[in-house]
């Protein structure tokens, strides 16, 4: 690309350093012309000036066209929630006074790939970005890719249970004319939106893990994405996933590169059942279960898996590991366990947030009270710093300039 390492750049930063490398291009005819020292100047500082404004003028355009599109959008979004303002503020109180679980409402897809809620919209505004902005846990479309999992959204299979469980997608709000398979169950009707539920195990279960592998993040969607399609999320069958090299004690890790053909070659067995988590409590920054173990199992957090998920099996604390495709996991033994897993940040993010908050006080306090500050401390220095950095004087110093003088 134009900027070097662009591609290990995020779209946002990279936008950013564009903009400053145009706007240094356009800057460069007018410090030409203003540094013209001719009788002709003025017409070049006019000209670049011309110049700068013809570039931009498509700018200008477009941003006026952009602009007077968002206006009509929100005079009909505005019109589109007053007609359905009771029946959807029903159906968000209707979600909110139920047991917690992830609410699907349609997702964007690639402009390949159709799918109802390319049509569902209150206004210009889509139901499952209203829900977001209401505090929701929303299934479906990101708005953003920093999560493991965000990229393999749209490989989610309405038709599949399992799917449903995977993410556990427990709610489902579309309108009344999309048909689901038997398992979504119809719940309530608001106006022209259907409210659905489909049974799952929560934000918890109980995974077996048969598979170990081994790579880079590059090779993780492929990897999760032909997992995802295969039969094991239906076994409940849950590789272990690990960035970088293979920790000691692993046996037989394989490449995540090869991960593709491995996973098409496993057969998918439920095996005896590995037991049932009993409860399970939702905290802002916490997930809690207790659960009956039946035989060794993985305890499956359906949540993005990051190394600062801090987790405690009756009390202990517990290594956590992440499952495909990028979820966490918590390994038990047979028997009655309480668990507990927790995002607790690094001490590094902790102190800098610490000094961020020092530093706006000491703002206002250099602000406020900076001049008296200097003159406390600055004569005493001044004098220390005149007397050290003073020149030593030759004798004939003066009469060395009043005899140039003369002369």
């Amino acid at each position: 690309g134009v900027i070097p390492l662009a591609d290990m750049l995020q779209w946002s930063n990279y936008l950013l350093i564009s903009i400053f490398l145009i706007a240094v291009t356009l800057a460069a005819p007018l410090r030409w012309a203003i540094s013209r020292t001719s009788i002709w100047s003025g017409w070049y500082v006019t000209a670049a000036l011309t110049l700068t404004m013809l570039v931009l003028l498509p700018v200008y355009s477009e941003r006026a066209s952009y602009l007077g599109g968002n206006t009509i959008g929100l005079r009909e979004s505005r019109q589109g929630l007053a007609e359905e303002a009771e029946e959807f503020s029903a159906l968000l109180e209707k979600l909110k006074q139920l047991p917690p679980g992830r609410v699907y409402a349609g997702q964007k897809l690639p402009s390949s790939r159709r799918h109802w809620s390319d049509n569902y919209y209150v206004g210009y505004l889509r139901p499952y970005a209203l829900l977001q902005a209401e505090g929701l846990d929303m299934m479906g479309h990101v708005y953003h890719s920093y999560s493991l999992n965000s990229d393999l959204l749209i490989d989610f299979d309405e038709r599949r249970r399992d799917h449903y469980n995977l993410y556990n997608a427990r709610y489902v709000v579309a309108p009344e004319s999309v048909k689901f398979p038997e398992f979504v169950i119809p719940l309530q009707q608001f106006g022209r939106h259907r409210l659905y539920e489909v049974d799952t195990t929560g934000y918890f279960d109980l995974a077996g893990t048969d598979m170990t592998f081994v790579g880079g993040k590059r090779d993780l969607y492929p990897a999760a994405s032909s997992w995802l399609d295969s039969d094991l999320p239906a076994t409940k069958q849950f590789p272990v996933v690990t960035f970088g090299d293979a920790p000691q004690g692993l046996e037989r890790p394989l490449p995540l590169s090869e991960a593709v053909d491995a996973i098409s070659e496993v057969k998918a067995v439920a095996g005896p059942s590995r037991g049932t988590v009993i409860s399970e409590e939702v905290g802002g920054n916490y997930f809690a279960a207790d659960v009956n173990v039946e035989r060794d199992s993985m305890l499956l957090l359906k949540d993005t898996y990051h190394p600062n998920w801090r987790a405690t099996v009756d009390g202990v604390k517990t290594d956590t590991v992440m499952l495909m495709p990028s979820f966490v996991g918590v390994p038990l033994t047979p028997g009655k366990h309480q668990v507990r897993i927790e995002y607790r940040p690094r001490r590094l993010r902790m102190i800098l947030l610490g000094l961020g908050l020092l530093t706006l006080p000491m703002i206002w306090i250099v602000e406020k009270k900076g001049a008296a500050i200097a003159s406390r401390f600055a004569p005493g220095a001044s004098v220390r710093l005149s007397g050290a950095f003073r020149w030593p004087k030759s004798p004939g110093g003066r009469l060395s300039r009043r005899y140039r003088r003369r002369r």
